[in-house]
């Protein structure tokens, strides 16, 4: 008795599924930088390389969808889910608060609503699960260097922010902020910590 076939990796529905998910990723990105972030005078530097090196990137995932076998779908798809939900949580929350990435600009308060109530980054935090996505549904090692690339340049980015934070009149909020909330990922044991100083 033969075992049936298992399904092939790179199965056309499920590269149609994952494209459709990263497409709609970048698009809601794209809005982000042209509509919900507050641009002051010409795009530095800074913001056009960030920008160059996401679309270099984001052409270069939709090809290894599209071409490349599929490995892991099912993590992709949560990972893409996952980051596009928390980019519109905090879209929900800022509206024009924040300046694009690369300019700069502090923030003229400490925003604790929506995510930024578990983490002080969940911008950047979206993206970046986004970049992993690709990877996840591929193991493609040009995917895995653009994650990293990409990773790298956000992290240097929210660094540059919480130090023009530090230097600014907000600096004693943004460092109470700081320590009761995790940078990308939610701090555990938090609430633990929170009701015994309360009592």
């Amino acid at each position: 008795m033969r075992l049936a076939k298992r399904k092939k990796p790179g199965d056309m529905t499920e590269n149609k599924t994952l494209l459709s998910a990263a497409i709609f990723c970048f698009a809601s990105f794209a809005w982000g930088m042209l509509w919900h972030f507050r641009r002051l005078g010409k795009p530095s530097r800074t913001m056009l390389i960030t920008a160059l090196l996401a679309l270099a990137s984001a052409v270069l995932q939709l090809f290894g969808l599209s071409c490349r076998p599929l490995r892991y779908p099912f993590i992709a798809l949560t990972l893409y889910a996952a980051g596009v939900a928390l980019f519109w949580w905090a879209a929900g929350v800022t509206r024009r608060k924040l300046a694009a990435c690369g300019q700069g600009c502090v923030s003229a308060e400490v925003i604790t609503g929506g995510p930024y109530r578990l983490i002080r980054h969940p911008f950047y935090a979206a993206y970046i699960l986004i970049w992993i996505a690709g990877f996840a549904a591929t193991l493609w090692w040009p995917l895995a260097c653009a994650a990293v690339a990409m990773a790298v340049r956000y992290d240097r980015a929210a660094r540059e922010e919480e130090l023009g934070f530090a230097a600014s009149p907000l600096g004693a909020a943004y460092s109470a902020y700081q320590q009761r909330t995790g940078m990308y990922w939610p701090r555990l044991g938090n609430g633990r910590r929170s009701a015994r100083g309360a009592t």
